[in-house]
């Protein structure tokens, strides 16, 4: 089975590969997309989300060999731009280290890759917050704090509450176990690695290891922004892709270079 896709933009144009986050699923792009029309844009929905939700068991590998093939099977030349958010910038990180040949040029934005504390209990944990993903007012809270549009809600609460206390699991232990793969050392890609500013300080580190472990790669922090930044500000943050992607320079007014 193979992933859903919304594909977007002139035929002929360069191709950009939107991963999404954890929960969402591609829609949570489409702000971000209106604004690269100038850009093929291919959003697939990851295993277990969305309309890919029958493809199970979620696990970030797969996730980046489906997305290699993805981009072999319907990019001309084989090779696109890839931005990551969340769990899809880890799906991003690991597809770095898998087959580069497949990334041009790449944006890794809020990728966790310091494995938290107790990450194995996150399995369990899920079967007691599972409720709360199906509970609509406390999703409404949810949605604002990750400044998802009102317009929005519907399409987020039904993404997160068909979510089973089994994937939910998957999801979460994946997110907080991964660690750097060891061959991202040899990876040569162009890549600009970001954070929210107001984000926690382990995001925040790994921006710092990133951008140290991989040879071609920068790092920055978004000036007054926090996790949900991609929702918040899509023009800004389109503006910093448009720039990279482009090999143009990038915002000092948005940016914190490190």
């Amino acid at each position: 089975m193979e992933l859903f896709v919304r594909d977007s933009g002139p035929p002929g144009a360069s191709t950009v590969v939107l991963l999404h986050g954890g929960g969402p699923s591609g829609w949570m792009w489409d702000r971000c997309t209106a604004l690269m029309d100038d850009f093929r844009c291919l959003v697939p929905d990851l295993p277990e989300h969305g309309r890919s939700r029958k493809i199970k068991p979620f696990t970030i590998v797969d996730s980046a060999r489906r997305v290699k093939e993805l981009i072999q099977s319907r990019v001309p030349g084989g090779r696109a731009h890839l931005v990551g958010h969340s769990l899809g910038a880890q799906v991003l990180v690991a597809l770095l280290a898998m087959a580069p040949e497949v990334v041009d040029r790449a944006v890794v934005s809020s990728a966790l890759v310091r494995p938290l504390p107790l990450a194995g209990l996150l399995s369990g944990i899920s079967r007691a917050v599972l409720p709360l993903t199906r509970n609509r007012p406390f999703q409404k809270l949810q949605a604002r704090a990750f400044h998802i549009p009102e317009s929005d809600f519907e399409i987020y609460y039904d993404d997160v509450r068909k979510f089973s206390s089994g994937a939910l699991g998957r999801v979460l232990a994946e997110n907080s176990s991964f660690r750097l793969p060891p061959e991202l050392q040899n990876t040569a890609v162009p890549t600009l690695v970001l954070a929210g500013e107001k984000e926690l300080g382990v995001m925040r580190r790994s921006v710092r290891d990133l951008a140290a472990t991989l040879p071609n790669a920068r790092g920055c922090l978004i000036r007054g922004a926090g996790h949900a930044f991609v929702f918040e500000h899509p023009g800004p943050f389109t503006g910093i892709l448009r720039a990279w992607f482009n090999g143009q320079p990038l915002p000092e007014a948005t940016l914190i270079f490190l």
